[in-house]
C-alpha cells in the first residue's frame, strides 16, 4: 500500500511542477523597435521592422528604401504600421491633400502637423509622397542600350539608346522618354546610313479624380531620315482616363487636340507643314509577375494629307527584371506615316518601319 501511496505522491508533484513550469513559460514575440528620428518606420504583417526611407506610395503599392535591401515595393495589404519622420504629403480618395507627420496602425491614419492630430480611416488612402520638393524619391528613371554589330557577309552596326524619367506628386506625374536608333553598313568606306530616326516625348499630368486626369502639357519631337522627315514637333493637351489602375495593371487612355509642323529633308514644296492633329492614344501596362512586365503603348494622330495623313507610333513587348535594377527588354517599335511624302526626284518611302530591338536597362 505503501508503494502505491509514493508512486501516486511523486506522480503528483511531477504534474504539480510540470504545471508550474508552463505557467511561467513565455511566449516570444518580436520586440517594438525604439523609434529613431533619423529613420521612417515600417512593419510588415510577419511582424518584420524595416527602417529607411518612405518614397512614395501608389496603386496600393508601397516603395521602401532600406540600407541594407535598397529600394523595395511591398503590397500595401502587407504593411500593419508605417511612421515618419519628414512631412508626408497625403491624397485622399475626396481629393483632399494633407501634409505632416505619418502613423499608419491598425487599419487607422493619423497625420500630425502643428501639434495636432487628425485621423482618418484607412481606407480613404490614395497615396503618399515626400512633401519635400528636393527630395530625389520623387524622381525615377531607367536608361537602356541596345547594340548589334555584324561582320562577315553583312557588315553594319546598329544600337539604339533609349531613356526616361518621371516625377510623381500627390496631383501631378511628369514624364520625359527619349529613344534614339542608328543604324549603318560598315562594308565600305562610304558607311552609308541605315536608320536614323529619334523620338523625343515629355507629357505632364494632373490627376483630377480617380479615373480622370488632364495631360496639360503634350510634347512631341520626332526625326526620321528614312521617312525623309527632317522634324515633326507637335504640341497639345488631351483628357486622360483610367479603365483599370490597380497595383498589376494600368491601362489609360488619351484623346484631345494639338497643333503640328514638319519640315522634311528634300520635297518639291519647300514649305513646312501645319496641320491640326485630333490625337488618340492607350497606354496597357500589366505586371505578369514581380519581375516580367508587359508593355502596350499606341498613339495615333490623325493629321491632313500633307503631313501624313495618319501617323501612328507603336511600342510593345516584356520588361524582364534582373538584379540590382538591371532589366533585359525585348520590345517591337512600329512607325508608321500613312501618306509618305518622298523626297525630290525619288520614290515614296514605305509607310512602315518596323524594329526588333533586344536591350538593357538600368533602373535608378
Amino acid at each position: 500500500m505503501n508503494k502505491y501511496l509514493l508512486i501516486t505522491l511523486a506522480l503528483l508533484s511531477f504534474i504539480s511542477h510540470g504545471a508550474e513550469k508552463s505557467q511561467h513559460t513565455e511566449v516570444w514575440s518580436p520586440s517594438t523597435p525604439v523609434f529613431s528620428q533619423q529613420f521612417d518606420w515600417l512593419k510588415l504583417r510577419s511582424g518584420e521592422w524595416l527602417k529607411g526611407d518612405i518614397i512614395s506610395m501608389y496603386d496600393d503599392e508601397l516603395e521602401f528604401e532600406s540600407d541594407e535591401f535598397d529600394t523595395i515595393t511591398f503590397d500595401w495589404e502587407k504593411v500593419t504600421e508605417l511612421r515618419s519622420r519628414f512631412n508626408q504629403q497625403i491624397r485622399f480618395a475626396n481629393g483632399e491633400v494633407k501634409q505632416g507627420f505619418l502613423i499608419v496602425k491598425d487599419n487607422h491614419l493619423v497625420v500630425i502637423s502643428g501639434g495636432s492630430e487628425q485621423h482618418y480611416p484607412l481606407s480613404e488612402l490614395l497615396s503618399i509622397t515626400s512633401s519635400s520638393d528636393d527630395r530625389k524619391e520623387l524622381w525615377d528613371g531607367k536608361v537602356s542600350l541596345g547594340i548589334d554589330v555584324n561582320s562577315g557577309n553583312v557588315n553594319q552596326l546598329d544600337y539604339i539608346v533609349r531613356a526616361n524619367i518621371q516625377r510623381r506628386t500627390p496631383f501631378t506625374r511628369f514624364k520625359v522618354d527619349f529613344t534614339y536608333n542608328y543604324s549603318k553598313s560598315t562594308a565600305d568606306e562610304n558607311e552609308t546610313v541605315i536608320t536614323d530616326t529619334s523620338r523625343l516625348t515629355s507629357n505632364l499630368d494632373w490627376f483630377y479624380s480617380r479615373k480622370v486626369f488632364f495631360r496639360v502639357f503634350d510634347y512631341e519631337h520626332f526625326t526620321d531620315l528614312q521617312q525623309n522627315i527632317k522634324s515633326r514637333d507637335t504640341l497639345g493637351l488631351s483628357l486622360g482616363y483610367h479603365i483599370f489602375q490597380n497595383k498589376r495593371l494600368q491601362w489609360d487612355v488619351t484623346l484631345g487636340p494639338s497643333y503640328q509642323q514638319t519640315v522634311y529633308h528634300n520635297t518639291a514644296d519647300e514649305s513646312d507643314q501645319k496641320s491640326g492633329v485630333v490625337a488618340l492614344g492607350t497606354l496597357f501596362d500589366y505586371s505578369i509577375s514581380s519581375r516580367l512586365d508587359y508593355l502596350f503603348d499606341y498613339q495615333l494622330q490623325f493629321v491632313e494629307e500633307k503631313s501624313g495623313k495618319r501617323n501612328s507610333h507603336l511600342k510593345t513587348g516584356f520588361e524582364f527584371e534582373l538584379q540590382n535594377d538591371f532589366e533585359l527588354d525585348v520590345m517591337l517599335y512600329l512607325d508608321r506615316v500613312a501618306n509618305p511624302v518622298a523626297p525630290m526626284g525619288a520614290t515614296p518611302p514605305k509607310s512602315n518601319d518596323y524594329r526588333l530591338v533586344l536591350s538593357l536597362g538600368y533602373d535608378f
